[in-house]
């Protein structure tokens, strides 16, 4: 992790020593015998820089610094949808890996920005609604509201921040490289337990039986045969450039706008208290969405409100509540 530490803290051109880092990080990441491969460092090095600047690209468009904050929980709608209540975003920090080791790493800090992941639904309720001096009941609307908070990539400024998204991002990507890997890994296991038993089969199989079987092991062994080639160390750096020349298709941003009011309910244009509120979807190749922003926020208020919320707790406990 050093490695990227020191990477995404620095430009990446030509030969750099960032480069190298990263790319030494990658291989060891995927498979360290690939150090011991023909074309190391050179073969990886176009689609690793390639994989990096798309990762920047990609943290740069975060929208942010949303202020959280009493002030702009009141008036900001986007604030509000985010964290129905002021103890979220307390709940989110104390749930937080990431925060909590930048908390202990920087004890005194009083202000930190960090991404907030979020599942962004839609919902239909029935509510009250005022149509000019009528009040009406049970009226359909539609509410956006927010789920499984997640704090990640904090940061004393906005630029330290960005730069630990962009460092999970081409994390992630790196990840897609492993994964394609490790399928192929899998449908060898596979077709080894095929194999087996097929083998078993056989050897109790009929004279009538024993053709189909043995024309079915034939085919098994041959995909087995193409299965090993593919795991050759020699032809992982297709998956790397699979990935990281095409790093769109693994992850990517997408943008969309709602119209809603300070309680997320979806409103027309031009309906009274209506605000459109722009929303940034983080989306991976299985098309799950993450709904991401940027966030800054003074620590004190939160610190102080875990405490609270984890004294109350341990005294639920001890009363058995």
């Amino acid at each position: 992790m050093a490695l990227l530490d020191a990477l995404f803290g620095n430009r990446r051109e030509g030969r750099s020593p960032e480069l190298e880092a990263a790319i030494a990080w990658a291989i060891e990441r995927v498979d360290p015998l690939l150090k011991q491969t023909g074309g190391y460092p050179d073969r990886y090095r176009k689609p690793i820089a390639q994989a990096l600047d798309y990762a920047h690209a990609l943290a740069a468009q975060v929208p942010g610094p949303l202020v959280i904050g009493a002030q702009s929980y009141a008036a900001d709608p986007l604030v509000h949808a985010l964290f129905a209540t002021p103890d979220k975003l307390c709940a989110a920090v104390d749930a937080s890996r990431a925060m909590t080791a930048f908390f202990q790493t920087h004890p005194d800090v009083s202000e930190v920005y960090a991404m907030v992941a979020v599942r962004r639904t839609a919902k239909v309720q029935f509510g009250l609604e005022m149509e000019g001096e009528i009040l009406r009941r049970d009226v359909r609307q539609e509410v956006v509201y927010f789920t499984d908070h997640a704090l990640a990539d904090p940061g004393l400024s906005e630029a330290e921040a960005r730069q630990q998204i962009a460092r999970g991002l081409f994390e992630s990507l790196i990840g897609h490289v492993v994964k394609r890997i490790e399928a192929r890994k899998q449908e060898k296991r596979a077709m080894e337990q095929e194999r087996g038993q097929l083998l078993g089969r056989l050897r109790t199989a009929t004279a009538e039986r024993r053709g189909n079987l043995e024309r079915t092991l034939q085919s098994t062994l041959s995909r087995l045969t193409e299965s090993v080639a593919s795991l050759d160390l020699d032809r992982y750096p297709e998956d790397f450039d699979a990935v990281l020349l095409e790093p769109e298709k693994y992850l990517f941003l997408e943008r969309t706008e709602i119209n809603m009011d300070g309680m997320g309910i979806v409103r027309h244009p031009e309906a009274a208290g209506s605000n459109e509120v722009a929303f940034c979807d983080l989306i991976g190749s299985d098309r799950r969405r993450w709904t991401v922003i940027l966030i800054y926020f003074y620590c004190d208020h939160v610190r102080n409100r875990v405490s609270i919320t984890d004294r109350l707790a341990n005294a639920q406990r001890w009363l058995g509540l």
